[in-house]
């Protein structure tokens, strides 16, 4: 998922992934719309269902920021 802050041209991603080990993670990424500058985390949670209830607390987050869900392309 993909969100966009049309005010200060930011924006934040995240996607929920396994790892090469098999684990499941939550890759968050940020930055400017307008440099390259920007930068990444990767959170260990403990299975899927935990990374999705991660996900929708985020989504809530970014949503009350002012963020605007990206449509996929």
């Amino acid at each position: 998922m993909r969100w966009v802050n049309p005010d200060n041209r930011r924006y934040y991603q995240v996607d929920l992934v396994k790892d090469l080990l098999g684990d499941w993670t939550v890759v968050k990424a940020w930055g400017s719309l307008d440099s390259h500058r920007g930068n990444q985390k990767i959170c260990l949670v403990s299975g899927k269902e935990d990374g999705l209830s991660e996900i929708q607390g985020l989504i809530k987050e970014r949503l009350w920021r002012g963020y605007a869900l990206q449509s996929s392309k």
